[in-house]
């Protein structure tokens, strides 16, 4: 038993909110196009910074978007400016039924207050 409780507080350790790299449930990409849609003339350097990845993969990222369809770059001036095409479908054939743009309005929604919790779980719902 003390056995379990070792390895359950492993897990509970792992899954801690500082833990940024193991995995997400929004990927890079999503978080590159809600970087750019907030500020659609960021500078690669600042995206990168924000999403937290290095410059060349939000170069990277950049492309696959460009290529893709759901972004297009222009020049303008000494920078670069993006266009989102917010009315795109999601990739994932599961998700096709949502766009670009709901998914950029999910991910800068701010934060809705958490009721209290009663403690029983779903069943009191």
């Amino acid at each position: 038993m003390i056995e379990n409780m070792k390895s359950s507080s492993r897990n509970i350790q792992l899954a801690s909110p500082d833990d940024h790299h193991r995995w997400r449930f929004v990927t890079n990409h999503a978080h590159v196009l809600e970087t750019i849609a907030t500020n659609p003339t960021s500078r690669l350097r600042d995206i990168a910074y924000t999403v937290g990845i290095t410059e060349r993969t939000a170069a990277q990222i950049v492309n696959d978007l460009v290529d893709a369809g759901y972004l297009t770059k222009f020049r303008d001036g000494r920078r670069n400016r993006y266009d989102i095409h917010e009315e795109l479908p999601l990739r994932h054939p599961r998700h096709r039924h949502h766009t670009v743009g709901q998914l950029i309005r999910f991910l800068e929604a701010p934060r809705q207050p958490q009721a209290p919790r009663t403690g029983r779980g779903r069943a009191a719902e």
